[in-house]
């Protein structure tokens, strides 16, 4: 191979690598916001291992969750609890609507989970940013408030669920690579 030869092979990796870095980051992000929605859902488990805090078993009165039940049983349920004038929390809320108490998984009705996705993908003069959030008002305001609640970021990526993320990049630019 002459070095002409190797200047135009290093330059069609470089220009593929470049067309193609923000299309694969945002891959990337979508990969990451799936792999932390199984650990934070399926474990309850933030990004350092640690369970998150328990649900709140602090009372307050039932009325407080007319209208939120997930079905019309859990809405029977806390409508009679309230007409009783019996407190529930919100752990015993989450049991009435047939939903895990523990360990604490930030689902009810998903649709924070849902709307929780690469905000952007965009190239930088080093490689690539990804930016992960909530994509819509409603989830952008549950994630802030549950991140508050639990005192650290509830979506905060783990080191491992980073390295599959880096380790699946890094083939694709081998691949590129390998392919010249």
């Amino acid at each position: 191979m002459t070095i002409s030869d190797l200047q135009q092979r290093l330059g069609r990796i470089s220009a593929r690598l470049d067309s193609e870095i923000e299309a694969q980051a945002a891959i990337a992000g979508n990969d990451l916001v799936a792999l932390i929605i199984q650990r934070v859902v399926q474990t309850g488990k933030s990004a350092d291992g640690a369970q998150f805090t328990p649900y709140s078993d602090i009372p307050v009165p039932a009325f407080f969750y007319y209208g939120r039940s997930r079905n019309a049983g859990g809405e029977a349920k806390v409508r009679a609890a309230g007409k009783k004038k019996k407190p529930i929390s919100y752990k015993e809320f989450r049991a009435i609507n047939n939903l895990n108490t523990t360990p604490k998984n930030f689902e009810f009705t998903g649709s924070m989970w849902r709307g929780f996705g690469v905000l952007q993908a965009r190239r930088t003069p080093t490689g690539a940013t990804v930016t992960i959030g909530g994509r819509n008002p409603d989830s952008e305001n549950k994630i802030g408030w549950n991140t508050e609640q639990e005192g650290e970021s509830i979506i905060k990526p783990s080191k491992q669920e980073i390295a599959i993320v880096q380790a699946n990049l890094q083939r694709w630019a081998q691949n590129i690579v390998d392919r010249g």
